[in-house]
């Protein structure tokens, strides 16, 4: 049943790719690397000040290995694809900037994940093989051709693309709803396992990982601030699950990553909605 769940979750995320492909231009991507410091900033906090921070965090904490695999497999994973689409969106953040930063940094996982596991997990607590090539494929997959296929689509139809626009991403989003529930149905068990002190502080790193995305671009608007910080808190779920399974099975360190995952969601909602509501009230008065 886990493998069907896992697939159920892959192609939910292609409909969201696809969905946030169909509301970018080619020529917003373009003229969002011209403002190389927001992309430099944003990759700075996801691969390196977020891992480094949560990494300093977990590491005397008395938590099990299992546990703090887990964590830091969320830690190396950076920018789940569905950030942009519905969360960033859903907090009036820069959708743009956030879908373009997503791309390059799904690229940058490539090497930069394997590497960030390999220094964070010693040999000792059984280390991670990671194949490279799954990563890529499950990367183009998941990530790159959906959004690049959408992307497509509105440069040669915008009528089509606005027709798709009003299902596609909900059919990504009802999917992601039902496969997160049924895993949490499935690993339930495992999920009691994890411990009180653990969920603490997964909330606490993950409220760290939102302030680090949103003070990094002060002075930025308050669009790219949340943007970053929403994408930084969400961590790339099916990439670090295909890690778990694939090196720890018959552990706890997949269903760690699955709570992390869900707390990144949930504190982003809350996050985008306090920002939100703040601005509308300066705004105001």
């Amino acid at each position: 049943m886990g493998a069907y769940v896992i697939k159920i979750i892959m192609i939910s995320v292609m409909f969201l790719m696809l969905g946030a492909g169909l509301n970018i231009e080619f020529r917003q991507v373009i003229e969002l690397f011209k403002r190389l410091r927001i992309v430099v900033l944003g990759v700075l906090a996801n691969f390196l000040i977020v891992p480094l921070l949560i990494y300093l965090c977990i590491a005397w904490l008395p938590l099990s290995a299992d546990i703090k695999i887990g964590i830091m497999l969320m830690a190396a994973a950076p920018i789940a694809p569905m950030a942009p689409t519905p969360f960033v969106e859903k907090a009036r953040g820069d959708v743009v900037y956030s879908v373009g930063l997503m791309v390059f940094v799904a690229i940058l996982s490539i090497v930069l994940t394997p590497l960030i596991l390999s220094i964070s997990i010693p040999k000792s607590v059984g280390g991670v093989a990671i194949d490279p090539i799954q990563i890529v494929k499950t990367l183009l997959m998941v990530q790159l051709i959906p959004i690049g296929v959408g992307m497509v689509v509105r440069h040669i139809s915008p009528t089509w693309a606005q027709k798709l626009i009003k299902f596609v991403p909900r059919i990504g989003q009802i999917g992601l709803i039902i496969g997160v529930g049924m895993l949490f149905m499935q690993q339930g068990s495992k999920l009691l396992s994890i411990g009180f002190l653990a969920y603490l502080i997964m909330l606490f790193l993950v409220i760290v990982s939102l302030l680090v995305g949103d003070w990094i671009l002060v002075g930025e608007s308050g669009e790219k601030r949340r943007a970053l910080a929403i994408s930084t808190a969400i961590r790339n779920i099916p990439l670090a699950f295909l890690i778990a399974t694939e090196n720890f099975p018959d552990t706890i360190i997949g269903p760690v990553a699955l709570v992390f995952s869900a707390f990144t969601m949930v504190l982003s909602i809350v996050y985008g909605k306090l920002m939100v509501k703040s601005e509308d009230q300066g705004s105001n008065a």
